[in-house]
């Protein structure tokens, strides 16, 4: 590590780093650093190590460096959600710790500077863009690839464990498990309107190229493309036994319902037992609930 850079540590120098980074790099360890390293693995933002070593090797509590650490995974994750490119996170990242370091290095200043930028390529979403990207946008198979989205869906279990006295608090290994849209994407077959109807592949695909192409759509077509739009979103999406999401497939609600009292424990799936029907206005309305949460859990 050059001598030079704004992230040398001295006194001390590469010996300090070289722990912190050895922690932040394997995601394990005692330190602060260890865990925000954990909970970015899935985005692999390498760009982001220098200011988090600078962070981990401070003279402050360790509960201030969770705290900046908390700020820069609600940056990432927002962005992530919103559909906001990483490309320019080297530039910005280094920007925010060069600006950062010649001035007072608290958790406030960091949050002013990463909050700093109105351009899309580097701003920190609002709670309402964020909110309206979780309930509008597709999250998986969207935004978030399975990695992004299994870790997103896991912090959201835990915070909503913290929300309950439930009997088992600690969030266990959810590593394993399988992310499943409640009403599957392929819901052509088992999944009626609500008069009873059914819709095809191929109607969706004709709808969504004439949406594309600027065409005035049928209320039949609009009620398929809410329907198609609805069900890669974050309301729509929660996380299963890879068994029991083999067994559900595509079957109707009424069929997953069962598997869901009998094989899950998860905060995620618990509202999901009182339901009697699952469908767009369900997801919007889950979608809300988690939203709400996940403003909480990543704030602004």
């Amino acid at each position: 590590m050059d001598s030079k850079s704004p992230y040398y540590s001295k006194p001390g120098g590469r010996r300090v780093y070289g722990e912190h980074y050895l922690q932040l790099s394997e995601g394990k360890g005692d330190k602060p650093i260890a865990r925000f390293g954990r909970r970015l693995q899935p985005f692999d933002t390498t760009t982001t190590h220098p200011l988090a070593l600078r962070i981990s090797t401070l003279e402050v509590a360790d509960a201030e460096k969770t705290a900046m650490f908390n700020d820069i995974v609600s940056y990432i994750v927002r962005r992530a959600v919103c559909d906001l490119t990483p490309k320019n996170y080297n530039n910005w990242f280094m920007s925010v710790l060069r600006q950062w370091i010649k001035g007072e290095t608290s958790r406030e200043k960091l949050k002013e500077l990463l909050g700093s930028s109105t351009s899309k390529i580097s701003k920190w979403p609002s709670d309402d863009e964020f909110t309206h990207a979780i309930l509008t946008f597709p999250t998986y198979y969207g935004n978030l690839d399975s990695g992004r989205c299994r870790m997103l869906l896991t912090e959201l279990e835990g915070w909503l464990r913290t929300k309950s006295r439930t009997e088992e608090p600690v969030l266990p290994d959810l590593v394993n498990l399988d992310i499943d849209h409640i009403m599957p994407q392929s819901w052509y077959e088992h999944w009626d309107f609500p008069d009873g109807g059914k819709a095809t592949f191929i109607e969706n695909a004709a709808a969504q190229q004439l949406e594309m192409t600027g065409g005035k759509l049928s209320d039949r077509q609009q009620q398929i493309r809410q329907r198609a739009k609805a069900i890669p979103t974050l309301g729509n999406l929660t996380l299963l036994n890879l068994s029991v999401n083999r067994q559900a497939q595509n079957h109707a609600f009424s069929v997953k319902k069962p598997l869901f009292i009998d094989n899950t424990v998860l905060r995620l799936n618990g509202p999901l037992m009182s339901r009697t029907t699952w469908d767009e206005d369900a997801i919007a309305a889950r979608g809300k609930k988690l939203a709400e949460a996940a403003v909480q859990l990543y704030p602004r």
